[in-house]
Formats: C-alpha cells, structure tokens, sequence
C-alpha cells in the first residue's frame, strides 16, 4: 500500500526519489476540478506504463479535493511506487497574460523524440525546469524544444499550435512531446492536423498558441523578434473558457 502524503508528512523513499520513477498531473481546481477524469485517466495509464503498482480512484481524488476544500488552486499529484503526494500552489497566470501573449524563444537543446518517457508526465522534469527558469531570468515566458531531426516537439511546460492560412497545426505525439489535455480539448473541438512542423513554419506561421491545464490556451505575441497577431487564438480560448466555467469537466 502506498502512503498518501500531504503537506509536512514525511516521504517514504522508494526509486522515484533514486531513479525519478514516478509520474505526476497537475490540474486546475476553480471552483470544481477541471478535466478531472482525463487527468486520472492519463495518471492511470502512466501508472501502468512504468510499473507503478495499483491505479488511483476518481472518487479518491475528487474526495481529497472536496475534503479539503480546495478552490482556485493547482492541485499536483505525485505517484511513485510507495507514495501519493498532494500539494497545492497559487495559478499565477494574470489576465494581462491573455490580453499581452507570451513572448518565447527556441531552447538550444534538443528533445529526443525516441525517448521512452518523453510521452509520460514523469519525474525526470529537470531539464523542463532548467530551460524554463532559463527563459523567466532573460525575460521569456516559454521556450520551445526542436526534437533531433528539427521539427518542433513541445514548450519547457506547454503544447504548440499554430495557425496558418485559418487552419490550425500542432506536432504529431511522435515528434517526442508530452500530450497534454488540453491539446487533446483543442484536438478535438476544432480542425487541427497533427504534422511535423518545421521551425521555419513555426516562424512563417500567422498565429502561435500554447497550451496546458493550468494557462488553459495563451496566444503567442512574439517569438525571437517576430511578432504575432493573437486574435484567433483569443477566439479558441474564450470558447474554452465557456466550457471549463460550465463546472467539473
């Protein structure tokens, strides 16, 4: 049995400490959970991917949450092989993000697109963290990861899309990216053709936006110094927004 660790507890130390064999989500708690069971469900089969032991219950979760009263927070769960971890932080997205857009840039590492784990919500984040803690010190909000053959993979903490000629674009999973729920919520509400993408389309695009559970959809204002119009991208998200505000999704 796993011990279920919440604030100050003490962990007990199994192979996600030694070897980062663990997994994780992180989902946005407003006043109900949202995409709740599309995060179990995804934790579920990381689970069982690498070898975790038992799933986690929709029901555990969803008590834990209303147990505890936990409103307009990000709540993270972390699983390993003899522990569950809860914590909580503060959503610090603005709603000047939204109306500003994010200004990115590319990473100058590679990700590899035939890693084992790349498509797992694992605990070997740190290079995430890094090229992430990078990119905030030198003024970016996100940097964006080429995989070893050139096309574009996936931000430090994000899904890419872009749009060209009205239609919409994102990588295909086999570009060596993380499939994020709501990447999959855009997938499948709107037109979008899942391709490799190149980063001179990425730069020639007319629109760029970023996605994940906790920003939801954030338009791309500038990326380098190539400005984007961010116009249909605010569309996708108010569209979105209707839907994650209609309750427990």
């Amino acid at each position: 049995m796993r011990k279920v660790i919440y604030k100050e507890d003490l962990a007990i130390i199994d192979s996600g400490l030694f070897f980062g064999r663990g997994v994780f989500e992180t989902i946005l708690v407003n006043a109900n959970a949202i995409f709740l069971k599309e995060h179990i469900d995804r934790l579920n089969k990381s689970i069982l991917a690498l070898n975790l032991g038992e799933e986690i219950s929709y029901e555990e979760v969803y008590n834990f949450i209303k147990n505890n009263d936990i409103k307009n927070k990000a709540l993270k769960i972390t699983v390993t092989e003899k522990n569950i971890i809860y914590t909580l932080r503060e959503i610090k997205y603005k709603n000047e993000d939204y109306e500003n857009g994010f200004n990115i840039r590319f990473s100058e590492v590679l990700r590899n697109s035939t890693s084992r784990i790349v498509n797992f919500k694992t605990l070997n984040y740190l290079e995430n963290i890094i090229e992430y803690e990078i990119c905030q010190k030198e003024g970016f909000n996100e940097t964006i990861f080429l995989n070893e053959k050139g096309f574009v993979a996936e931000g430090c903490t994000t899904n890419v899309f872009i749009i060209k000629d009205n239609k919409i674009f994102t990588p295909k999973i086999s570009c060596g990216l993380l499939p994020g729920i709501i990447r999959g919520w855009v997938i499948s509400n709107f037109e979008v053709v899942e391709k490799e993408i190149t980063k001179e389309e990425l730069l020639n695009s007319d629109e760029i936006f970023l996605t994940n559970s906790l920003v939801g959809i954030i338009g791309v204002s500038k990326l380098d110094d190539i400005k984007f119009d961010i116009s249909y991208s605010r569309e996708i998200r108010e569209k979105y927004e209707d839907v994650i505000n209609g309750g427990d999704k």
